[in-house]
């Protein structure tokens, strides 16, 4: 018996070095932080289930690209998996393993189907293949002080100002100019009836240089509606200096002078912060965790304030001959592709399929706030698990869905951080005085994008501009 026992353990050491021999690593590059935390957890069931070992590697957020870009141009294999915003694919398209091919032989198992396709048309797609899938839904939504816009008496109040109903939700960015005028309010004025403890301020974006260009996008595109290009499809010319581009740089100026002091600092942090717990911001623009958090607003800094409640609505627009075009900006989301020199791209895949597909590893997730990965998915947005485990999520998942019927792209072409960055440093300069006018600052912003246009070549660049929208 006990040779027996002998053999029967020695058959179980060598099958595990057996095992251990032909398990496949697979190396993911990740955000750092929270991001990281799902491929950890899932590390143990994916080396058991499907016998391959995962490598993570955690790159904070600002070197991403750089880290990436470096191993991705010089075919190091570094990496089999890797994470990155959709709006840099024009940059790493040469590297990345299309994936029509894995998706057609177990009929879509990762589920291309079932993800939205305001994400899966702008992210998913690059000249009409399946370059990606969808980690992380970040969108951009619309939030305003709902329990402030329902007060019969500011109702009545901006109506006899203005000559129109107070809206709820606004639906132009005029609209906004005129609210975040009339609810900024001093410290000891009346605010919905009642005395104010703190001063309050009708608007604010979350201004500082680095990511403030976000905040003017969402006014450029709807400003050169009813078809809103940053460049010229057919030449390459910028479009960043139209009438339209100047109107919505100004509506940015404007909207500052009813802005908390300091704005121009602010980053996620610190307007979260004003909005969402010191209760002193009337309307602004951020990611979802607000409306995953909807239950976590702050009451009006009043001495009697009303039940707290938050607006939810898809970013503000534009009137142009009777109809108002609204947009929502969703490529500033985290993909994930396979790049081209993996030696293991179909256990690649199958890491994919586990970590992102539809189902209950997936959702579970996306669930979790503390993990910061948004619903991309209709199984997300329909999910009767998360409306019974969050009660009144229903409200904010069926805004967000509307919301993103509205999708539009970011810059996507080859050098998309660099054009973005020249935006992002000139708009910063104008809102901070540094340069006169807005028509200035688009001016220098178009001249730079030409010198950009002509550094990657205008027919490269004009191939991949008509690639984002294929």
């Amino acid at each position: 018996m006990n040779k027996i026992r002998s053999i029967a353990v020695c058959f179980l050491i060598v099958l595990s070095f057996s095992l251990l021999a032909n398990a496949q690593t697979i190396t993911v590059a990740t955000h750092s932080g929270h991001n990281a935390t799902p491929w950890y957890n899932e590390a143990n069931t994916l080396k058991e289930k499907y016998g391959i070992e995962l490598n993570v590697v955690e790159i904070t957020p600002d070197e991403i690209y750089s880290r990436e870009v470096l191993e991705l141009t010089q075919q190091t294999g570094a990496y089999d998996i890797i994470q990155y915003n959709s709006a840099w694919v024009g940059d790493y398209e040469p590297y990345i393993l299309p994936l029509d091919d894995y998706a057609a032989k177990d009929n879509d198992a990762i589920g291309f189907a079932d993800i939205l396709p305001a994400f899966n048309k702008a992210q998913n797609l690059w000249g009409g293949k399946k370059v990606s899938v969808t980690i992380d839904g970040d969108t951009f939504l619309f939030y305003y002080r709902k329990d402030l816009f329902q007060n019969a008496e500011e109702k009545a109040a901006f109506q006899s100002k203005y000559g129109y109903e107070l809206p709820d939700p606004p639906t132009t960015w005029q609209q906004v100019v005129d609210l975040a005028q009339f609810f900024t309010r001093k410290k000891g004025e009346t605010l919905a009836g009642q005395t104010l403890t703190k001063d309050f301020y009708g608007y604010a974006d979350q201004a500082k240089r680095g990511r403030v260009y976000y905040w003017y996008l969402f006014r450029f595109v709807p400003f050169n509606a009813p078809n809103p290009h940053y460049f010229d499809p057919d030449t390459m010319e910028p479009k960043i200096n139209s009438e339209g581009a100047v109107a919505a740089l100004e509506n940015m100026k404007e909207l500052l002078k009813y802005s908390p002091p300091g704005v121009l600092s602010w980053e996620w942090d610190e307007l979260y912060t004003a909005a969402m717990n010191d209760g002193t911001v009337g309307m602004w623009i951020h990611w979802t965790d607000e409306g995953r958090g909807f239950n976590q607003l702050a009451p009006l800094p009043v001495e009697n304030p009303p039940a707290p409640e938050l607006g939810i609505a898809t970013n503000p627009g534009v009137e142009v001959d009777g109809k108002v075009y609204q947009y929502t900006i969703v490529d500033s989301a985290w993909v994930a592709s396979i790049c081209k020199d993996s030696k293991n791209p179909d256990a690649a895949y199958t890491v994919l399929k586990h970590m992102f597909g539809p189902g209950p590893v997936n959702l579970g997730y996306i669930m979790n706030p503390v993990i910061g990965w948004d619903p991309s998915r209709y199984s997300h947005f329909n999910s009767e698990e998360w409306r019974k485990a969050v009660p009144g999520i229903e409200k904010y998942l069926e805004l967000e869905l509307k919301a993103l019927e509205y999708g539009y792209p970011m810059i996507k072409i080859p050098g998309a951080f660099e054009y973005n960055d020249v935006l992002d440093l000139n708009v910063s300069k104008f809102l901070a005085g540094d340069i006169a006018t807005a028509k200035e600052t688009l001016d220098t912003v178009a001249a730079r994008w030409q010198e950009l246009n002509q550094k990657f070549g205008v027919e490269k660049q004009k191939g991949f501009y008509a690639k984002m929208w294929q």
